[in-house]
């Protein structure tokens, strides 16, 4: 009688098994994934090496400013990843951003705009959030302003821990954290986080929860939160059993280049440079290099590749 095991694969056909079952998956997880409308290709995914969260979230958005239009905003270094850490350091100056206290948030708008208007240009920045500093609630429906190709965001976010008989959020970290937004949807957000470790890409997915109620308890009183969105997904690097909280939102809106318009020739279009691929304050990670997905030709494709990339590489 013929034993009934099944023999084992040769290497082939192991090969050719996994890569099935790795398209199947990904056709699977591409269905489940709503379209995303206008992200904004090539986003850096700059990591955390000598500085801190918000800095670095902010280079990744000038820089992508930088590559479409804008390329003051980049620092000058002896190759395009030298500039780009250049570009960290010096945002870091103009945001009083210090390794014993990370970057105070009374500071962030005037920094940011500090530093966009010494390279020449004109832009709005805008915290719209929690805090003495948000003077204008924040709305989710803000974030759809990501798809304008002059304006861009960085998510500030806490960690809290919620005591669901009282509604209350208390703060579970006395620290905060600073992601830059790729894209944004309804029930999904795209992020790149710079709090990433050595082989391991920022870039992030997570799901908003929109809250309707509730307040944020601390020292200086109460806060009400609703209106806020509380992040899933992803790991965010949140301590045991807290969860993370965005907090609010810094919108930076670029004007046209009014050099450029004097001299005659055409106002910058951002969004027509090449694309390029490529933190807590707390315990900034190892330097790390970029890994983000070379820069697709489609919002769609460029989920096809991250994908494709994430289950095949290595």
């Amino acid at each position: 009688m013929q034993d009934a095991r099944p023999l084992p694969m040769s290497l082939r056909q192991r090969r050719s098994s996994f890569r099935s079952l790795g398209l199947g998956l990904l056709l699977a997880v591409l269905v489940s994934i709503p379209a995303f409308a206008e992200e904004k290709i090539g986003m850096p995914d700059l990591a955390q090496i000598e500085q801190t969260c918000l800095p670095t979230s902010t280079a990744n958005l000038l820089v992508w400013f930088g590559l479409h239009g804008y390329p003051k905003l980049i620092a000058n270094g002896d190759n395009k990843d030298d500039g780009y850490i250049h570009t960290v350091h010096h945002i870091m100056t103009a945001v009083d951003a210090r390794f014993d206290w990370g970057t105070r948030p009374d500071v962030i708008v005037d920094g940011i705009k500090k530093y966009i208007t010494d390279a020449g240009y004109d832009c709005n920045v805008e915290f719209r959030g929690m805090g003495d500093m948000g003077k204008t609630p924040f709305s989710p429906d803000w974030l759809k302003d990501n798809d304008q190709p002059n304006k861009g965001f960085i998510l500030l976010l806490a960690y809290c821990n919620y005591d669901p008989n009282s509604q209350v959020f208390t703060d579970a970290w006395n620290a905060g954290h600073a992601v830059t937004l790729v894209n944004a949807a309804p029930d999904m957000i795209l992020v790149h986080d710079p709090a990433h470790m050595e082989d391991e890409p920022g870039r992030k997915v997570l799901s908003p929860q929109v809250l309707t109620s509730g307040t944020w308890h601390s020292k200086e009183g109460n806060t009400p939160v609703a209106g806020l969105m509380l992040l899933s997904g992803s790991m965010l690097d949140a301590p045991p059993n807290a969860q993370v909280m965005m907090i609010g939102a810094v919108c930076v809106t670029m004007f046209p280049d009014h050099d450029k318009v004097a001299d005659g020739k055409p106002a910058p279009v951002p969004g027509t440079a090449p694309a390029i691929g490529g933190g807590g304050d707390s315990a900034p990670p190892k330097p790390v290099p970029s890994t983000a997905p070379a820069a697709p030709a489609s919002a769609t494709a460029s989920w096809t590749a991250w994908l494709f990339n994430l289950l095949f590489s290595k």
